[in-house]
């Protein structure tokens, strides 16, 4: 056991435990949601002892100055001191401006900061609610917006996305901290073609990417494919639509599981895997790919991206040329995953 000290309480780690675990299992009220670093939930800040390499993956250069870590990422060491934060001190305050349902399962939020707060499409913030629960939500719009505009689908025993999409009310006040993740547009991808898939609201980021891309004046071809279970789901379909007929260099495509029976045949809609029917699209092999000015964004649930990453960085894709958010949700198991 490696013993290691928590606002000066004696916390006591198993092997191959994180600080995140340790305290989890200890009892201690700890903030936490995907357990991987990436949402920056669980950020404590080292006082003293060693600290090991990679407990500050992915934070600023001003939360590593700071001494932040994030305990999912900190495996304990000897005598190591840490301290819990106050959440005033990282977040800014914000309310709801405006609630809107894009369909049944998914519900638009406009969130107003009380101050500056500098964000892009692609990019992802923190949200903690009253009680202090809290969760990442994608931002979907530009930085010339003063507000951030979040899709959330409501998921199954989803506390936060239940309360947002059946209770939460405009005018509601948050903690919002961010943002955080660099997929999304820059001006020096002016000529690039950009190719952009994401499957249920992971369809946010990749729009608001191409809207950002369009407003800059982009001038390769955009590409934009939504991936979702059935035409109900697809829920910007006509505005993307809309967005084709408006630019020449933006071509848009909906891929379906299945297209109901009952379902009105729609435009720009076939049955297939939105990443299968872009690589049949779009030459992706080690041959054409690393003189290619192609670009690739996937936003989406983890299996998806993942596969999706792994396909064009083996068919030759620079790994610079791959653009990915995750769509990580809290782990809900009373036991450790096995392996």
């Amino acid at each position: 056991m490696t013993r290691f000290y928590f606002d000066e309480q004696s916390v006591e780690s198993i092997k191959g435990e994180t600080v995140l675990d340790a305290l989890i299992r200890h009892g201690h009220s700890v903030t936490y949601s995907c357990k991987k670093g990436a949402c920056k939930t669980c950020l404590v800040q080292h006082v003293s002892g060693d600290l090991p390499t990679g407990a500050q993956r992915g934070l600023t250069t001003q939360l590593k100055s700071d001494a932040y870590i994030c305990a999912c990422l900190c495996k304990p060491t000897a005598g190591q001191k840490l301290k819990s934060i106050i959440a005033q001190n990282l977040f800014v305050s914000a309310h709801i401006h405006e609630k809107q349902y894009l369909s049944e399962s998914v519900v638009k939020i406009l969130v107003e900061p009380t101050e500056e707060f500098r964000h892009s499409a692609g990019q992802y913030i923190n949200l903690r609610r009253f009680d202090g629960l809290t969760r990442s939500y994608s931002i979907t719009n530009d930085p010339d917006s003063k507000l951030i505009e979040l899709h959330i689908r409501r998921k199954y025993n989803g506390q936060f996305s239940d309360w947002l999409f059946n209770h939460a009310s405009v005018g509601e006040s948050l903690l919002i901290q961010g943002p955080w993740g660099d997929c999304c547009y820059k001006a020096s991808y002016r000529n690039d073609t950009l190719i952009l898939i994401g499957t249920g609201t992971g369809l946010g980021p990749v729009y608001g990417i191409a809207r950002d891309a369009l407003s800059q004046g982009h001038k390769g071809e955009i590409y934009l494919y939504h991936g979702a279970r059935n035409v109900a789901d697809l829920y910007h379909h006509n505005k993307l639509l809309k967005l084709m007929l408006e630019h020449r260099n933006m071509t848009y495509l909906a891929c379906v599981d299945h297209m109901d029976e009952k379902a009105v045949s729609s435009t720009r809609v076939e049955v297939g895997d939105p990443f299968e029917v872009a690589m049949n699209m779009h030459k992706m092999d080690s041959q054409t790919l690393p003189d290619s000015p192609q670009r690739i964004f996937l936003c989406g649930e983890p299996s998806f991206v993942t596969k999706g990453q792994q396909l064009i960085f083996l068919n030759g894709t620079p790994l610079d040329r791959i653009h990915a958010l995750t769509y990580d949700y809290k782990d809900l198991r009373l036991s450790p995953r096995e392996g």
